[in-house]
């Protein structure tokens, strides 16, 4: 039988999803990767006393939500409900005198804060009551208690509650967490079950073999231990590929995220030089009676191995993920956190896992009031009050590269994230473009009949230039931020300064300090010979460093 990794017992039991969010949380106590945040912006009169007070209800009174993690005297990771002096900081209010691109740097810094989760609840709200402007209810949850769906449930019951209590009436909360506690209770029997031994089963025949992890070259050099970091590149589809799209979908009787997850593929396969790598997708586990309007954690990563025959063309690789898409779907339940030890990949704690890149598809309803209040610039109504999405991005770096979709009727917006560790806005960039190009080949069907002219980048030649411009350009940035806090200057000062000297200011041990921070960043052996050309400015600095790296 599968093993599990914490006994369940009556009551605080979580997922070994949870679990391993909670593991993550824990080695890492200022990670926000796993923060979710739902902003909106509130078109009607707020009194702030009245949604203190429905902010407080509906998290205190959700047996998730209103919860704190911790270990047992037996080691099992359990959830307790919290205290009245652990919520103290449930609810803030700010009134920030900011311009537009101040108050959303605010903003985003609040939604940006670590959640302890052993010592207060996993949900904290704040109201910005900016001058001249619409107030903004920021909800930022970790993603142990809330999936995406949960955000805007979230969101909602706030809002019935507030306008209950206006109104004076009563209100019944629509879920108080019995729905999710039934969840876990079915997902730690499936543990114990036959159909957990056959995923188990199904698993290690997909995974068997993968003994290399997605290796895609960094811009940076890579850090010994991953940092959850990132940024997001926005990437809207031309409607004229949209149509072209929903065409191609139609002609080869697939699904939508089959063929967009297909293209992503390719662009990995380009970006790697690989023919064979993993690639991860969330999947709902929103099944059963009630599931839909519940909050919590109902969702799991998979897993899909890739192979490319390059002497095969597109519709053989679309083939073929739709056919793995079908098989692994059988046995979404089997927990990712499993994942691991099927495969034979070495451990590398510079990587965020087995899994390195993900894609991710939301096919929305605009007619489904949730799906209408994810659509940026559309204001919605909710127990009679306006309110309009205030858009933050969130949940970067969890991957080393994640492109995750949002498809409507009539359109499809895409963001890339990547983690700023390792990759610079401009190859970010780059990527983006080039999966619309890739897109575009595939509907048009002008990609080449045979996979393997289409020529991985590394070979190609025709990014070289650019990306060797970007290697530098990242690199003399990175040394020019180790000088600056070794000399305790600002970046630009650094940048403008004719050469070291004038920061060092003769301080030997100060030169002595940068040769050793410049080893650690960039892995190189440096030594106090090369001082001198190392205070000559940026350049030489780069110059130096790169003759010891090989670069």
């Amino acid at each position: 039988m599968t093993k599990r990794n914490s006994v369940p017992v009556v009551g605080g039991e979580l997922t070994l999803g949870q679990e391993a969010l909670w593991l993550i949380q824990n080695l890492d106590p200022d990670c926000v990767a796993y923060n979710v945040t739902a902003a909106l912006s509130l078109h009607f009169p707020v009194d702030v006393a009245s949604m203190e007070s429905a902010v407080r209800s509906t998290v205190l009174e959700h047996t998730l939500l209103g919860s704190v993690f911790g270990c047992d005297d037996a080691g099992r990771v359990r959830r307790h409900p919290a205290s009245a002096a652990a919520a103290a900081g449930l609810f803030e209010r700010y009134e920030p005198d900011l311009d537009e691109d101040g108050l959303r740097a605010f903003a985003l810094g609040l939604t940006r804060r670590p959640f302890g989760l052993d010592r207060e609840p996993p949900v904290r709200v704040a109201l910005l009551r900016p001058r001249g402007g619409s107030d903004i209810l920021l909800i930022t949850a970790h993603h142990i208690v809330a999936d995406n769906i949960s955000q805007l449930l979230i969101c909602q019951e706030i809002l019935s509650r507030y306008a209950a209590l206006r109104a004076g009436g009563e209100h019944v909360p629509q879920d108080a967490g019995a729905v999710f506690d039934r969840f876990v209770r079915r997902q730690r029997a499936y543990l114990d079950s036959p159909r957990a031994d056959r995923a188990r089963r199904h698993w290690q025949r997909e995974l068997q073999g993968v003994s290399e992890h997605t290796a895609l070259p960094a811009d940076l050099p890579r850090p010994a231990v991953y940092r959850p970091q990132g940024a997001e590149i926005d990437l809207v589809l031309p409607p004229d590929l949209v149509a072209a799209l929903d065409d191609a979908v139609a002609a080869r009787n697939v699904t939508v995220f089959a063929y967009l997850l297909t293209v992503f593929e390719l662009l990995v396969h380009r970006f790697s030089g690989q023919s064979a790598f993993v690639v991860g997708y969330p999947v709902t586990q929103r099944q059963g009676v009630g599931t839909r309007d519940a909050i919590g954690y109902f969702v799991n990563t998979l897993a899909l191995r890739v192979e490319i025959d390059p002497e095969e063309g597109f519709d053989a690789l679309l083939r073929g993920t739709a056919a793995g898409l079908w098989r692994s779907l059988m046995h979404r339940d089997f927990p990712f956190a499993l994942l691991s030890g099927l495969v034979d990949l070495p451990r590398d704690p510079g990587r965020p896992g087995p899994v390195t890149v993900l894609f991710a598809l939301n096919d929305l309803d605009e007619d489904d009031p949730i799906a209408a209040a994810m659509e940026p610039g559309r204001t919605v109504e909710h127990a009679g009050l306006r309110t309009s999405e205030y858009y933050l991005p969130q949940q970067q770096g969890q991957f080393e590269l994640a492109l995750q979709m949002t498809r409507r009727a009539r359109s499809v917006q895409a963001k890339l994230k990547y983690n700023t560790s390792l990759f610079t806005e401009r190859t970010a960039r780059q990527l983006a473009q080039e999966y619309l190009e890739l897109l575009r080949s595939a509907v048009g069907d002008t990609l080449p009949p045979a996979l393997r002219e289409l020529i991985p980048r590394s070979e190609s030649g025709s990014m070289d230039s650019t990306r060797t411009d970007t290697d530098r350009a990242a690199r003399l940035a990175r040394i020019r931020d180790v000088a600056a806090e070794v000399f305790s200057a600002e970046p630009a000062a650094v940048e403008a300064a004719e050469d070291f000297e004038k920061d060092l200011d003769t301080d030997s041990l100060l030169a002595v300090e940068f040769v050793v921070e410049l080893e650690r960043v960039f892995g190189v052996p440096l030594h106090v010979d090369q001082i001198p050309r190392l205070m000559a400015g940026l350049d030489s600095a780069y110059e130096t460093v790169a003759e010891s790296a090989g670069w």
